[in-house]
């Protein structure tokens, strides 16, 4: 489960998410805000069925802000934003990135460069390829009820794809809610999970030396072209 210091930054940020309908200062702001990150979490709506969807809204946590741009409003996804997304850094954390992928390439000619998948990452984590979608996985994962990754304002088609227009607040407080949950889904499966057994090499490589009380033995062994240690790394 999330930390309750977690839960306080993630109460704050959903309060002040950032809704980008045109290129003013806003969305310039916004621009180098991601630019300046080395991860980012992207959620696209809709984006289930790929090259099938329409863009509606794009939304991207870093770890400053929440921005949800409109992309109806906006008309276009603009070149700097696109050689962002094109980008090996900042990294875009997405879930079922086969689908959005899809639809950059097909609807905006844009090809997403330097991704992580957390539906990969959970699907590596469960031994289990079982479809999972990015509610469930958080759900899951966060230990969070599905009912506190609702909205209730969700209640039709238009409202599900995020096509209807004006959006709610409640809307925008969801996405950007799925948005930063999805980057701690990621920060979870990988740190908690994926990276357990190499942080556990690491422990006991950088333990090497310091369990050895006997200073000149010690300083022996730390002489150049010293294998001390490396068979705490298996490398398969």
């Amino acid at each position: 489960p999330l930390l309750a210091h977690e839960l306080r930054s993630l109460e704050r940020k959903i309060n002040h998410i950032i809704f980008i309908q045109q290129t003013d200062q806003s969305y310039h702001l916004a621009l180098d805000d991601i630019r300046d990150q080395s991860e980012i979490s992207l959620l696209v709506e809709p984006s289930f069925y790929g090259r099938h969807c329409k863009t509606s809204v794009i939304v991207i946590a870093t770890s400053n802000n929440t921005y949800v741009f409109d992309i109806r409003a906006l008309g276009n996804i603009f070149k700097q934003l696109a050689e962002l997304l094109e980008a090996k850094v900042p990294r875009k954390i997405m879930h079922y990135s086969h689908r959005i992928c899809d639809l950059f390439l097909h609807q905006h000619n844009i090809k997403i460069d330097g991704f992580s998948d957390t539906f990969v990452e959970l699907c590596v984590v469960r031994q289990d390829r079982g479809n999972c979608s990015l509610r469930e996985a958080i759900s899951i994962v966060l230990d969070i009820p599905m009912s506190e990754l609702s909205c209730d304002e969700i209640d039709d088609e238009s409202h599900r794809n995020f096509t209807g227009r004006p959006l709610s607040k409640g809307q925008l407080q969801y996405l950007g809610r799925l948005a930063i949950l999805q980057q701690k889904l990621h920060g979870r499966l990988i740190y908690g999970n994926i990276c357990n057994e190499l942080e556990q090499m690491a422990t006991n490589f950088s333990a090497e030396f310091n369990k050895n009380p006997k200073s000149d033995e010690v300083a022996i062994r730390m002489g150049p072209g010293s294998k001390a240690g490396i068979e705490c790394i298996n490398q398969f």
